[in-house]
């Protein structure tokens, strides 16, 4: 089997001695390429073609990584003018969400001393809004269809607590909304719906959710370019969405009964309305959403039918 090489400095190097320069393995350091941390140039030949930048920025990554930072705030961390000032952010939102463990882990141990549901029950329900992600809270208000929904849409935006007085009131506009709202969904696809989140299968949807959302920052980043260079892989997506095999597949039948919900009088009025005072980055994600969208419907017109 042909050793596959690296270019560094003019000077061919077996990947084996990049990974030991930088401590990573082959599998890491091409998976990091894939999420764009990396920008490697590829030869005729097929190798690749390492920077000292490249190499750099992989030994950046891997202190990141094993401060417990993710992916993607690694990645602004990375093009940031401010790394200290990013990383800072990150470490803030660590130490809220450490907080908040110690807290849970309080509660447990006091009812562990004296199982006192009351007294900790009355704790909670003036606590939630520091001790609960708004993702969080949503699921425990809605354990069924709306808060696995909820969860699944707008999950990445509501990771954080509520912290302003509107924020509050927005949140409970948007419970109330829920609680009285009626789509109905049937019991098959409630089950199926309530699979995605089954511990069993919650590394592989976490991984199609990451994935998804990877392709989303990408298209909205450059919509045209992005469009034309996947136009092949987008026509059969549009086609697949129209066959009765989708359409007749649980998928299909869920994404159904969704539209209905987001024809109800009141989701744009209240829903929509009140998860953009809720999270700002969803306010923004949305505008550049439907920017995309009225782009991809002039190039694909039959994706107004998916």
């Amino acid at each position: 089997m042909r050793a596959i090489r690296i270019v560094l400095g003019g000077k061919f190097m077996l990947i084996k001695e990049v990974c030991e320069k930088c401590r990573l393995t082959k599998k890491a350091i091409e998976y990091y390429e894939s999420k764009n941390l990396i920008h490697p140039q590829i030869l005729e030949n097929g190798y690749r073609n390492y920077s000292d930048s490249d190499i750099s920025a992989l030994k950046e990554i891997s202190v990141l990584r094993k401060c417990g930072i993710s992916i993607a705030d690694i990645a602004e961390i990375l093009i940031s003018s401010n790394k200290p000032a990013a990383l800072a952010k990150c470490k803030y939102i660590t130490e809220l969400r450490m907080q908040r463990l110690n807290d849970i882990q309080k509660c447990m141990d006091s009812l562990i001393a004296n199982y006192d549901v009351n007294r900790e029950f009355d704790y909670l329900q003036t606590h939630d809004a520091d001790l609960y992600t708004v993702k969080e809270n949503l699921v425990f208000a809605f354990p069924g269809n709306y808060g696995l929904y909820v969860s699944m849409h707008f999950g990445r935006f509501l990771n954080g607590t509520i912290e302003t007085e509107k924020q509050r009131k927005a949140y409970d506009a948007i419970v109330q909304y829920l609680d009285h709202v009626d789509v109905y969904l049937p019991s098959e696809l409630s089950e199926f719906l309530e699979l995605l989140f089954n511990a069993s299968e919650k590394i592989d949807a976490l991984k199609m959710e990451e994935e998804i959302n990877g392709k989303m920052h990408k298209m909205l980043a450059d919509t045209d370019c992005y469009l034309e260079r996947n136009r092949e892989e987008i026509e059969r997506y549009i086609e697949f969405k129209s066959s009765d095999e989708y359409q007749n597949s649980d998928a299909g039948k869920i994404q159904r009964y969704m539209l209905d919900f987001q024809k109800e009088s009141g989701y744009q009025e209240v829903l929509i309305a009140n998860m953009k005072i809720l999270s700002p980055a969803y306010a923004e994600y949305l505008k550049k959403v439907e920017a995309a969208n009225d782009i991809m419907l002039k190039k694909f017109p039959k994706a107004k039918d998916m």
